[in-house]
């Protein structure tokens, strides 16, 4: 054991002997103009060196650099900066004065993806010839290209990508790690923060990059992905999850474009299916379809405050100022981004909620041109029926144009008032065909931005806290005693079928046409629906078929009689005008003018009629 101590110790003098005396013989400074050329050979970019290169020992060997910077040809500032490099390199070939570096370490370094990054050509370089023409390369044949280093590591490191002129996304806090498994393979992992729009994404993700067919084509397959988005206009807690099984994202630069296929993905409680297909051209391309058994919205996004329910106190007819929301974003909704690019959309839900409305079977279809989008169909099953929606956004004016097509088939009426928070006074089944637009303005608030039409069938429609028949009953057998109505009433008028003809702007229902008959009554009329204030001024015209008793000349006229009735006030607490006894009296007064007429012309020759006749004008 003292003979093996020995010679261990002898080992480790001279290894650290011979460290020193290589520490003290060779200058890594005498790698500098080596390393600038290699760079500019394999990728065209400056590598600028400031301050002297030194050595590092432990526990690595290694060669540390001030700060560094690495630029596009022709371009105004760096695409990478950082305070310090460290590249890992081995001992044997340093014997014979060579360079083999094994890692990179980049530390507290700055990317910046930005147009004065961005290599240019000289103004007098020559126009070399299009390299995708004559080319033997396809797609089975692997390239030239291989990575040379077994790790490249990004430590606390920014990348700032200025998408467009005012469109800045800062990925903060990048801790990347690429590790060589083959010659064109290697492990990628690699944690980050996305600040956009006083939004943050912060991810992890690991998975194996294929570099085969680099840099025609690029692979990854992504073996794990966690993941978490707050700010503005999300939830407290957020939304996080995480890809449930691994999928592939594939980038070709012939035609530039990705694929990402089939990424699961859970977000909070939801999970989702997706495809994207994105081609980066000058104008580009966005293929997105979704796939998912249940995905709630509410746990997702904020609800935004309805206005709908505003009080008619709030209601007034001054200008309402420019105003942001308590996270200094903008209120109103902007479609310009449309302009930017073209889009296919495809939505399939089992079971989507929404604002506490559940929709099964929602299917959506859309696509966007340049800023004209179309609705192609939005259709689901929710609250006991259905809805399909067709429609268009026009972005490419100044103010967009938005046009919606509702088609609603036996939904609910009562259930769908609940979900507006309005008062559940009308219940039936609702059926609406409608085409509603906005003038671009206020487009989150339906009362003050849009205005359309609608054709509206209500099956079994019930008005609650109101029985019209029973007020005719009870207002005609107060004015005559000739006639009676039931003795027991619902609370409710029912009518079978109600068919409305509409008109919506800013934020009143006109009422052009209201037509609905039963077996006891016929209704008929017209008026306004205030919907800020939930209140109504109606007029109609009823006529009570059955429920009579008494005379029957006095039901007979009362049965053939339209009488008005003006129902008006706030939702749920309904007010009503009826003027029974003046309508009686007109019509006994007709009867008896008829009457006294046709006792005239029999008695025409006499001159007691002329008498009647002189006094009947006086009156009349």
């Amino acid at each position: 054991m003292k003979r093996f101590l020995t010679a261990l110790a002898i080992i480790l003098v001279v290894v650290i002997a011979g460290m020193t005396a290589l520490i003290l013989l060779v200058n890594p400074n005498d790698f500098r103009g080596y390393m600038v050329k290699k760079v500019e050979d394999k990728t065209g970019y400056q590598l600028n060196l400031e301050g002297d290169l030194r050595w590092h020992v432990w526990p690595q060997l290694s060669i540390l650099s001030g700060k560094m910077t690495l630029t596009a040809p022709g371009a105004a500032k760096p695409l990478v900066s950082a305070e310090n490099m460290r590249l890992d390199v081995e001992l044997m070939p340093l014997l014979s004065h060579q360079l083999v570096v094994n890692n990179v370490v980049l530390k507290g370094g700055v990317i910046q993806l930005i147009p004065d990054t961005q290599g240019r050509a000289a103004q007098n370089a020559p126009i070399a010839p299009d390299s995708t023409q004559n080319s033997s390369y396809t797609a089975n044949t692997p390239s030239s290209w291989s990575l040379e280093l077994d790790k490249i590591v990004i430590a606390d490191s920014l990348l700032v990508w200025q998408h467009s002129e005012n469109d800045i996304i800062n990925v903060r806090d990048i801790n990347f790690t690429l590790t060589r498994a083959e010659a064109r393979q290697a492990d990628l992992t690699a944690k980050a923060r996305i600040s956009r729009n006083q939004r943050e994404l912060s991810f992890s993700l690991n998975g194996v990059l294929d570099l085969s067919h680099f840099p025609q084509e690029l692979g990854f397959d992504v073996s794990q992905l966690d993941y978490q988005l707050q700010g503005a206009s999300i939830p407290a807690e957020g939304i996080a999850g995480k890809s449930s099984s691994a999928f592939n994202i594939a980038y070709q630069s012939s035609t530039p474009s990705i694929k990402i296929s089939p990424l699961c993905l859970t977000l909070n409680d939801s999970q989702i299916t997706a495809e994207l297909f994105a081609s980066l051209g000058q104008i580009p391309q966005y293929n997105l379809a979704i796939n998912t058994d249940s995905l709630n919205l509410d746990q997702l996004f904020l609800s935004a405050p309805a206005d709908m329910t505003a009080s008619s106190e709030n209601v007034k007819d001054t200008p309402a100022p420019v105003i942001s929301s308590a996270n200094g974003l903008s209120k109103q909704t902007d479609f310009t981004f449309l302009r930017d690019f073209n889009a296919n959309l495809f939505v399939a839900a089992k079971q989507l909620v929404f604002h506490n409305i559940t929709v099964d079977d929602l299917l959506l279809k859309a696509n966007n041109r340049q800023g004209k989008a179309t609705i192609e169909t939005l259709q689901g099953n929710l609250i006991g029926g259905s809805v399909n929606v067709t429609g268009s956004v026009d972005a490419t004016a100044s103010v967009p144009e938005i046009t919606l097509n509702p088609v609603m088939k036996n939904v609910a009426l009562d259930e769908m008032l609940k979900t507006l928070n309005y008062p559940q006074s009308l219940a039936g089944q609702l059926n609406l065909r409608g085409s509603f637009n906005s003038d671009g303005k206020d487009l989150d608030s339906f009362v003050k931005g849009w205005q359309g039409n609608a054709h509206i069938s209500i099956e079994n429609a019930r008005l609650y806290g109101l029985n019209i028949q029973q007020l005719i009953h009870q207002a005609a057998s107060r004015s005559n005693q000739d006639v009676q109505g039931q003795e027991r009433y619902e609370r409710y008028t029912e009518v079978p079928q109600l068919v409305v003809d509409a008109q919506f702007r800013q934020g009143e229902v006109h009422v052009s046409q209201l037509h609905g008959e039963s077996a006891s009554l016929t209704v008929a009329g017209s008026g306004v629906l205030n919907l800020p204030t939930e209140s109504c001024d109606m007029n109609l015209n009823i006529r009570v078929i059955q429920g009579w008793s008494g005379k029957a000349d006095v039901i007979a006229m009362l049965q053939n009689t339209s009488i008005p009735l003006r129902i008006y006030g706030a939702w749920n607490k309904l007010n009503y005008q009826l003027n029974v006894e003046q309508l009686l009296r007109e019509q006994v007064k007709e009867q008896a003018g008829k009457a006294i007429e046709k006792w005239i012309d029999k008695n025409k020759d006499k001159q007691k009629s002329k008498d009647v006749k002189k006094l009947l004008d006086k009156f009349l």
